[in-house]
């Protein structure tokens, strides 16, 4: 089961060029204007020139052909393999294997993206690379600021209604037992809040040394921002992605525990949903 992902906002260009499981009535659109689309997140941390913005439509315009024609149509194919493996009979170990195949895709993208990213950095002015940092760094501190507000009983109460409400957009309603097996599974989902603060911090304060460095080369330059734009697993502590591995595996189990539960109708809706990915991704990829 994938998530649907409604966007009201792009938090950053990557999340902006990646659709992979948009599912809406203008999941199309979204995607065949992402160039405009992408200006205003841009617009929230750093005023670009004519020249930066004109280098940043083309890093756009260039992936998203790029995406469209090869990641789309092995999104699409990733979509229908975890159907037949739905129908089939879900196994924990294969299901888990799609789902971190599918990770993989975002991991294609920055593997496209980030040289010409990253050369874009190196063109911003010394004023902009600080606004920049700036920016981000007030996000950071309001996220952890709302994190702060929040209790973690409140967190995991929230967690649990937006689960329901999640596979009941899957499913349609749902029974007892169901309720019940989503709820233990969300007992020992473990909070990484926190952790993520501390990657996304981290990530920044990499990002801030090389943009305040002043005896890089240019190629010394674009080489160690690449690192910061790509390697994200390198700022992310042993226990966020120890717990990144269970989360996962509680995710996994969970499907397979509830696909032995689930009704004809609800059957049919799972299939329903997955057609519909699988359409919206036609959509797109036809343009």
């Amino acid at each position: 089961m994938l998530n649907n992902t409604k966007m009201k906002k792009f938090k950053h260009v990557g999340v902006a060029i990646s659709m992979l499981f948009l599912c809406s009535c203008s999941a199309s659109f979204t995607y065949n204007n992402l160039s405009w689309l992408s200006s205003f997140w841009v617009d929230d941390y750093v005023d670009l020139n004519k020249q930066q913005n004109k280098q940043l439509k083309k890093i756009i315009e260039t992936t998203q052909h790029w995406h469209r024609s090869t990641q789309l149509p092995a999104y699409k194919q990733d979509i229908q393999n975890i159907k037949t493996l739905f129908n089939e009979g879900l196994k924990p170990v294969q299901l888990k294997e799609h789902v971190v195949f599918a990770k993989k895709h975002w991991r294609n993208l920055l593997e496209f993206a980030y040289l010409p990213l990253a050369e874009l950095g190196e063109n911003l002015t010394p004023l902009q690379r600080k606004t920049f940092i700036n920016n981000i760094q007030e996000k950071i501190d309001e996220e952890r600021d709302e994190l702060n507000e929040q209790a973690f009983i409140s967190r995991k109460k929230d967690r649990l209604e937006e689960q329901l409400e999640y596979y009941e957009q899957w499913l349609g309603k749902l029974n007892a037992e169901q309720k019940i097996l989503i709820k233990l599974t969300n007992d020992k989902h473990q909070d990484s809040s926190e952790l993520w603060l501390e990657y996304k911090q981290q990530r920044l304060n990499a990002a801030k040394q090389v943009f305040e460095s002043e005896n890089l080369t240019q190629s010394e330059f674009i080489e160690q921002l690449s690192t910061v734009i790509k390697e994200r697993e390198l700022y992310m502590s042993p226990e966020l992605l120890k717990i990144n591995d269970e989360n996962l595996s509680l995710y996994v189990n969970l499907l397979n525990e509830l696909n032995t539960t689930l009704s004809d109708k609800q059957r049919e809706n799972v299939n329903e949903r997955f057609d519909e990915l699988i359409d919206t991704l036609d959509d797109i990829i036809e343009g």
